[in-house]
């Protein structure tokens, strides 16, 4: 406890999703080797797969992995390298939190994702999960390492 009375423990965690990395070289690298691509049998084929080893190099960046950082100040989620896309939760707009568990099969994939019963989902792989309830009633879940610690560092219990 620090001097106002509040909890200074802070937790930081990291989630990778190493098996898309895997697929997203994979898929790159099959490009690349591919002098298909680059030089017919179409003309024309150096914008499509420009644009597609574009979009790639942009879901890799985006959604293989996931940083989150909980503590007095509320939950801070960022995705990528570059910690973009971003989320912020204020501790006094959180209204309650709970330990779930994710399916990526359930939820429709990785990524981040919104639907009208779960809420946005923040999530990279299956597993453990805090789910945050706000204050105007909104639901967010964050896939997590440890989700016991991450509850614990927000200290909701006052």
């Amino acid at each position: 406890m620090n001097a106002n009375g509040t909890s200074s423990t802070v937790y930081s965690g990291r989630v990778t999703n190493w098996p898309l990395i895997a697929l997203m070289f994979a898929l790159t690298a099959g490009l690349l080797v591919n002098g298909k691509v680059w030089r017919g049998p179409w003309p024309g084929m150096l914008v499509p797969a420009a644009i597609l080893a574009l979009s790639l190099a942009v879901v890799v960046l985006t959604t293989t992995s996931l940083r989150v950082t909980t503590g007095p100040r509320g939950v801070d989620v960022r995705f990528g390298p570059f910690g973009l896309p971003r989320f912020r939760y204020a501790r006094n707009r959180i209204a309650h939190a709970e330990l779930i568990d994710v399916s990526i099969w359930a939820v429709g994939g990785w990524g981040v994702h919104w639907t009208p019963r779960r809420g946005l989902l923040l999530v990279l792989r299956s597993g453990p999960a805090l789910r945050l309830v706000l204050t105007n009633g909104r639901r967010v879940t964050v896939g997590v390492t440890d989700p016991a610690a991450a509850l614990a560092a927000l200290d909701l219990g006052a």
